[in-house]
C-alpha cells in the first residue's frame, strides 16, 4: 500500500509565522556618513560584491548571520538593533 494513503487527514494547515532580518537602511546610511565611507567600501570590508550590498539596501535580500556580524564589526555597531530589524511574515499554507 502506498504510504500516502496511510496518512491521516488533518485539519486545515495553520499559517506559520516566519521572522526575516532586514537591514535598516536609514541606520546604514547614517553610519556610513559618520565614518565618511561608501557602500562600495562596506562591500569590500565584509567580503561581498557591491551588487549584493545593493540588494540588502533595497530589501531584495536578507543578510545571513555571517554577513550581519561582518557588517556590525565594519560599521562599529555593537547591537543587532542598531543596523537590523525583524519582520514577521506569514507563509502561505
Amino acid at each position: 500500500m502506498c504510504s500516502q494513503h496511510n496518512k491521516r487527514e488533518r485539519g486545515p494547515r495553520r499559517r506559520r509565522r516566519r521572522k526575516v532580518v532586514r537591514l535598516d537602511t536609514a541606520a546604514l546610511w547614517e553610519r556610513l556618513a559618520l565614518l565618511g565611507r561608501s557602500q562600495n567600501w562596506l562591500a569590500r570590508e565584509i567580503g561581498v560584491s557591491p551588487g549584493y550590498v545593493s540588494m540588502l539596501v533595497n530589501e531584495g535580500r536578507a543578510p545571513s548571520g555571517r554577513i550581519r556580524k561582518r557588517m556590525l564589526k565594519a560599521l562599529g555597531a555593537d547591537d543587532f538593533h542598531q543596523l537590523f530589524r525583524l519582520e514577521v511574515t506569514d507563509d502561505d499554507p
